[in-house]
């Protein structure tokens, strides 16, 4: 899709938005969240080299009832996000001076806010990196108005959910223990920092001990929506909160695979009297 595409697309979107509240119910929430956020003026910065497609999601925006920040280059992206603290950054991965990688790495370094990257490029490298540096969600161009939205409603629905318990902020599950406000999990007397999505994630784990968790259920509690694409999102998040947590990684203890279903978390607890090591607590129950 070229520009010329999306605002094509973007006109017709705009032309069909009262029509879409009465085709079905996941419609209808959709068009409700649009107006949520009118009243809550959320602040969008819009991070990319295309200036013309820059032009075309600022002015989009803006007619959805969000406040928006425009860059054209990693350098600027920087300097005008300290200046407007926006809620939500939509990244391009490769802006000139200073690329994505080292602007979301640098606001994931400062704060806590919401990055989204849009990449124009299929590399599961570019992906798997933007995420690892704290990234919350990715979409590749060319991407539809109505897409777009979604993601941006469901991010920021996370962000209003940031701490998810905040009257324990620390919790405990046989030897986890996870700070979710400081994204730390400390295992056997040693402390990593996770990312916030992956401190999120471990949360729903954590809290969620012997059940198994279908994709599905995953993408709706994480992000807000199910889609059949999210299962590459959900490895990618699981490979590496594994690779942070799990003394083996290659063959976890904890964070489990249940073929053909989804993911459950086991605690390892003692064995009988007179004998050494650890067995797993695991009961087959749906959330």
């Amino acid at each position: 899709m070229t520009n010329d595409g999306l605002a094509s697309c973007i006109a017709q979107e705009e032309r069909s938005l009262p029509m879409i509240k009465a085709r079905n119910q996941e419609d209808h929430e959709l068009v409700n969240s649009t107006y949520t956020h009118r009243s809550n003026t959320m602040k969008i910065m819009v991070a990319d080299h295309d200036r013309d497609l820059v032009d075309l999601l600022s002015f989009w925006l803006k007619s959805q009832g969000y406040d928006v920040v425009r860059a054209f280059d990693g350098e600027q992206a920087i300097r005008r996000w300290r200046e407007a603290w926006p809620d939500l950054v939509l990244l391009d991965l490769h802006l000139p001076n200073c690329d994505g990688f080292a602007v979301c790495q640098q606001m994931r370094s400062e704060t806590h806010a919401m990055a989204l990257i849009l990449t124009g490029s299929d590399c599961e490298e570019d992906e798997v990196r933007g995420l690892e540096l704290g990234a919350d969600d990715y979409l590749r161009k060319p991407v539809s108005p109505r897409r777009l939205l979604a993601r941006i409603t469901a991010v920021m629905r996370r962000s209003s959910h940031a701490h998810p318990d905040a009257a324990a902020p620390v919790i405990t599950v046989g030897p986890f223990t996870l700070d979710v406000m400081r994204h730390e999990v400390l295992r056997d007397e040693s402390k990593v920092k996770v990312t916030p999505t992956e401190s999120r994630l471990l949360h729903l784990l954590m809290t969620h001990t012997g059940q198994v968790l279908t994709p599905g259920v995953i993408s709706r509690r994480m992000w807000g929506y199910d889609e059949v694409g999210d299962t590459d999102l959900i490895k990618t998040h699981m490979h590496h909160l594994r690779q942070k947590v799990e003394p083996d990684a290659k063959r976890p203890s904890s964070i489990l695979t249940v073929p053909g279903r989804g993911y459950t978390f086991t605690v390892p607890v003692p064995v009988s009297p007179g004998t050494t090591g650890w067995i797993h607590q695991q009961q087959d129950r749906r959330p």
